[in-house]
C-alpha cells in the first residue's frame, strides 16, 4: 500500500491542496449495517464504530452445505433472492430479525431457520455466525453478468473474504465501505433512476461531500479521515464493484448495465485484480469512536 509520501505532486484530488493539513470534505448523510451478509440492512441515526467495525454489521452469513462457500448475491445466478430479505440488529440483546419477501419474520439462530432460507433460495443452506478459516465466495464477473443477465451462468472467480478484518465478520475485505454523494451523483447520471441509490452499494458511510469531483476518493490512499470528534480512519484502496449494484434490491429495481456505466466511468487498478470499476473507498479502523448522521469529516 504506498504511503503519502510516495504519492506525486500532482496526486490530488479535485480541490486538494495536499494531504498536509486537515480539512472538511463533506458529512455524513447517511449510516448503515448490513447484520447478514447479502440482505438488505438498516439505516442508523448514529453508532459507534469499533475495532471489529459497526455493531452487528455482517456478523451473520449464510454458508451453501455443498460447496462450504458463503452465499452472496455477487453471484446473481445463484443468490440474487437474498436481496429480497432485509435484516435488523438489536443491539442490547445481539439478536438479528429478518424479514421474509412474504412478511414473515426468522430468527437466523432457530432450528428451522436454515430450511426456511433454503426453500426459499432452492438450495441448501445454513446460518453461520463466525467466519472459517478460508471462507471463499464465488464473485461472477460484473461485466459478463451486466451483458447476459442475472440468471446466466457466467464466469466466476473464487476470493477468500474478510483478509482485511482480523477480528472476524463476513466483510468483503475490511470493516468500513465509505462513498461520496459527488461519485454517487455521477454514477447517477449513467443509471435507469436517474437519482442516488446508496443502497445498491452497501456503503457503511455516506459523505455529502462539498467542492469535491466524483471519485475523488481514488487519490485518497492512506489518507487520515477523521468523523466527529472521535473516529479516525485511514484511507485503504478503491472499491470494486461486482454484479450486485445492477440488481433489485426490494423496492428499488434492477439496472442491468449499471456496472458497465460505472466501468466506462472509472476503472482503476486494485491490487492484482487488474484494472477494474470502481466506487467509493475502503478503510481501516485507527482509532474507534462515535458517529452521527451530520458529523463533519475531515481529511489530512
Amino acid at each position: 500500500m504506498p504511503s503519502r509520501r510516495d504519492k506525486p505532486a500532482g496526486h490530488r484530488g479535485a480541490g486538494q491542496e495536499g494531504f498536509d493539513e486537515m480539512r472538511v470534505i463533506g458529512t455524513v448523510s447517511e449510516l448503515r449495517r448490513f447484520p447478514v451478509k447479502s440482505m438488505l440492512g438498516e439505516l442508523l441515526p448514529e453508532t459507534r464504530v469499533l475495532t471489529r467495525g459497526i455493531p452487528g454489521d455482517r456478523v451473520c452469513a449464510l454458508i451453501d452445505t455443498e460447496t462450504a462457500r458463503v452465499a452472496s448475491a455477487k453471484l446473481p445466478q445463484r443468490w440474487r433472492q437474498l436481496l429480497e430479505c432485509s435484516a435488523s440488529y438489536d443491539d442490547a440483546t445481539a439478536t438479528i430479525d429478518i424479514l421474509l419477501p412474504d412478511g414473515r419474520h426468522l430468527d437466523p439462530s432457530g432450528a428451522e431457520a436454515g430450511e426456511v432460507l433454503s426453500a426459499l433460495l432452492g438450495r441448501k443452506v445454513r446460518f453461520a455466525f463466525s467466519r472459517p478459516d478460508g471462507l471463499e465466495v464465488e464473485r461472477a464477473d460484473p461485466e459478463q453478468v451486466a451483458r447476459y443477465g442475472a440468471t446466466s451462468r457466467v464466469g466466476a472467480l473464487l476470493i477468500e473474504i474478510g483478509k482485511g478484518a482480523p477480528e472476524g465478520g463476513f466483510f468483503d475485505a475490511v470493516p468500513i465501505h465509505f462513498i461520496t454523494t459527488a461519485s454517487l451523483q455521477r454514477v447517477a447520471e449513467h443509471s435507469l433512476a436517474g437519482r442516488l441509490e446508496p443502497v445498491r452499494f452497501r456503503p457503511n458511510i455516506v459523505i455529502d461531500s462539498v467542492g469535491l469531483e466524483a471519485f475523488a476518493e481514488n487519490d485518497w490512499e492512506g489518507a487520515s479521515m477523521t468523523i466527529g470528534n472521535e473516529l479516525h480512519l485511514r484511507v485503504l484502496i478503491p472499491t470494486p464493484r461486482c454484479a450486485v449494484p445492477t440488481l433489485a434490491h426490494g423496492g428499488v429495481g434492477a439496472d442491468p448495465r449499471l456496472t458497465l456505466a460505472i466501468a466506462k466511468l472509472n476503472r482503476r487498478q486494485v491490487l492484482d485484480l487488474g484494472p477494474m470499476p470502481c466506487l467509493g473507498a475502503y478503510a481501516q479502523i485507527v482509532q474507534p469512536g462515535k458517529i452521527c448522521v451530520g458529523d463533519a469529516v475531515q481529511l489530512s
